[in-house]
C-alpha cells in the first residue's frame, strides 16, 4: 500500500508539473512579490501548494541540515536572493552560480522569512 500511495504522489506531481509546463513562465521577482503582498507568509499566497513555472538565476548552491541539496536562486538582477529551491532532480543541483533557468516548482510553507520556499522542481 505505501507503494501504491507513493506512485499516486509522483503522477499527481508530475500531472501538475506538466499542466504549469503550458503556461507561460513568470519572473521569480514577480512570484516573490506575491509573498510579499501576502505578508511573507506563504499559506496567504493565491500559488501556496501549486505548480508554478518561472525563470531565475542561480545565485548559490548548498547543502541542508537534512543533507539536502538547496539552490537560492534570484532574478537577473542577481544580489537578492528571492527562493530556495529544493528538488530530487539532480539538474537543479548541478547547475553553477549565475545560471539561468526556468523551473516548475511547488510553492511550498514559508513564514516570516526573506526567501520563499519552493519545492518538488524541476528544471527545464
Amino acid at each position: 500500500m505505501r507503494f501504491h500511495g507513493t506512485v499516486l504522489l509522483c503522477l499527481a506531481t508530475l500531472s501538475s508539473a506538466a499542466v504549469a509546463a503550458d503556461k507561460p513562465a513568470t519572473s521569480l521577482s514577480k512570484l516573490y512579490q506575491s509573498y510579499e503582498d501576502a505578508g511573507h507568509s506563504a499559506l496567504s499566497m493565491p500559488e501556496y501548494d501549486q505548480a508554478v513555472r518561472f525563470t531565475a538565476v542561480v545565485l548559490e548552491q548548498s547543502t541542508s541540515m537534512a543533507d539536502t541539496a538547496l539552490t537560492s536562486a534570484t532574478d537577473g538582477d542577481g544580489e537578492v536572493e528571492y527562493a530556495r529551491l529544493s528538488s530530487e532532480d539532480g539538474k537543479l543541483a548541478a547547475l553553477p552560480p549565475g545560471t539561468a533557468f526556468t523551473a516548475t516548482c511547488t510553492v511550498g510553507f514559508t513564514s516570516g522569512t526573506e526567501y520563499l520556499n519552493l519545492t518538488d522542481c524541476v528544471v527545464e
